[in-house]
């Protein structure tokens, strides 16, 4: 992220902690108070909330622009956020003996949670301005296939980089859809001297390079052109998919790059087991009189009330997941049974999946067999962890129908950057997902792929391709 935009925000987000410390004490001033004591008290709180709030900002990831712009999880971070934040001062306030006034604690709160959105909102329509739009760095990517076309994408759901694909160079012998042979509409081939100077023309600033790229002089010389013109070339290493986790380091001048797994710490998982079973008791507690009424309904209908799926949960363990009766997927279901599928209470008899251990409140939707069969080394990632009821995927929008590669990119984020404080956050999300359904509310709008990426064009209306059987002399 660009550095100067996270610091404007944590700038802005301590003055406005500072400003509501300061609007609340003289709301909350009694009428002989004196307004140099009151000042003095307040000070302690908005320095401790200070405090708190940087070391949350920066281990939390606060600026909400990490996973890419979504306004309902720019929402739910904050508020997590503000209830640290708040859980943290009171604790503080109680050690201290410092006493808050009793509707003091959910005002200012509220007034975080607000202005801090509010902050968040304002900096994503300055970065997606004209103005920001001209200053962009121009990008060129050099590759072909999934991961070239995830990483243009990804660029693309982040505005606050300040960079732009505009174009993508690939092989001659394959096309940007990964198959071979087969050069997309509109295509050109050029030698490599040329695609410099087209570079050049279109002011591109940055080559990326998606490996494997072939080999050969063509290649070579065209990075080694792009160098001397002053470009920043950077590199995606082959079979990153494959480690959620890495890390650079060098002997001598070789530079290493070290790909590790990520798994989630031990203390986590029995941080994330407790939660689970508290959690699923609780709502089974809450959902009982409804299940009751739905199992009633169900069993006078179809004479069954509960059918169970055949899953494969955490290192491809098969289980049996519980459903209502209800066939989620037919498009002609009326009445309560199209609620029931509309707003996933289908789903609830999964709690006791939950409590079995077989799931998780959050993780990535347990699949089966015939999709598991098919996954590649990079989607059995997903197995490496317990399936759960909700995850990153499902609040971005997908559901059973979708394929297993786009939840994938998905549930690997979440298994990389696994944290109770994102759990929250996508319970939170879940929340609202299941009201904007109630309410009819579009939420779930996916950042586009740049067209310069699957219409075949660059910023002239070609696509250019390193064309590695032409003869690259100069």
């Amino acid at each position: 992220m660009n550095r100067r935009l996270r610091y404007a925000i944590l700038s802005a987000d301590l003055f406005w902690i500072a400003g509501v410390f300061v609007f609340a004490e003289r709301l909350w001033r009694t009428p002989n108070a004196d307004a140099a004591g009151a000042s003095t008290l307040i000070q302690p709180p908005i320095v401790a909330a200070i405090s708190i709030w940087v070391v949350l900002y920066f281990s939390k990831k606060l600026d909400c622009f990490c996973r890419g712009w979504h306004l309902p999880s720019v929402c739910a971070q904050v508020t997590v956020g503000v209830f640290y934040l708040m859980g943290s001062l009171l604790a503080l306030a109680f050690c201290a003996k410092y006493n808050y006034p009793r509707l003091g604690v959910p005002f200012i709160a509220c007034l975080f949670a607000v202005g801090f959105v509010s902050i968040r909102a304002s900096a994503f329509r300055l970065v997606t301005s004209r103005s920001a739009a001209s200053n962009k760095r121009r990008i060129v990517i050099l590759g072909a296939g999934r991961v070239a076309r995830e990483l243009a994408r990804k660029i693309t759901a982040h505005p606050e980089m300040s960079m732009e694909v505009v174009g993508v160079l690939f092989p001659s012998q394959t096309d940007l859809h990964g198959g071979s042979a087969n050069l997309s509409a509109g295509s050109t081939s050029l030698r490599s001297l040329n695609v410099v100077n087209l570079l050049r023309e279109s002011n591109v600033q940055e080559l990326i390079i998606v490996e494997p790229v072939p080999p050969g002089r063509e290649t070579e010389k065209l990075i080694s052109k792009c160098r001397e013109s002053g470009m920043r070339i950077r590199l995606v290493p082959q079979h990153y998919e494959l480690y959620p986790k890495a890390k650079l380091s060098e002997i001598e001048d070789v530079p290493l790059l070290s790909l590790e797994e990520k798994k989630l710490p031990l203390f986590g998982q029995g941080v994330k087991r407790c939660a689970d079973v508290m959690g699923a008791a609780l709502l089974l507690a809450l959902s009982a009189p409804l299940l009751a009424l739905l199992a009633t309904a169900l069993y006078a209908k179809k004479g069954k009330v509960f059918r169970s799926e055949l899953r494969y949960g955490k290192d491809a363990a098969p289980f049996r997941m519980y459903r209502l009766n209800v066939q989620r997927d037919s498009k002609h279901l009326q009445g309560y049974a199209r609620i029931l599928a509309q707003f996933s209470l289908t789903e609830l008899p999964q709690l006791w999946n939950v409590l079995k251990g077989e799931m998780s409140l959050v993780g990535p939707r347990p699949e089966s067999l015939d999709r598991v069969r098919h996954y590649s080394d990079w989607q059995r990632q997903r197995l490496t962890v317990v399936p759960g009821l909700t995850g990153l995927a499902q609040v971005r929008g997908l559901r059973e129908e979708h394929s297993s590669e786009e939840k994938a990119r998905f549930d690997l984020q979440y298994i990389g950057q696994w944290s109770f404080f994102l759990d929250l956050s996508l319970l939170l999300q879940t929340a609202w997902a299941l009201f904007a359904r109630l309410v009819n509310v579009d939420t779930f709008k996916m950042a586009p792929t740049p067209q310069s990426t699957l219409a075949g064009e660059f910023v002239t209306g070609r696509m250019m391709h390193a064309d590695s059987t032409q003869s690259g002399a100069d």
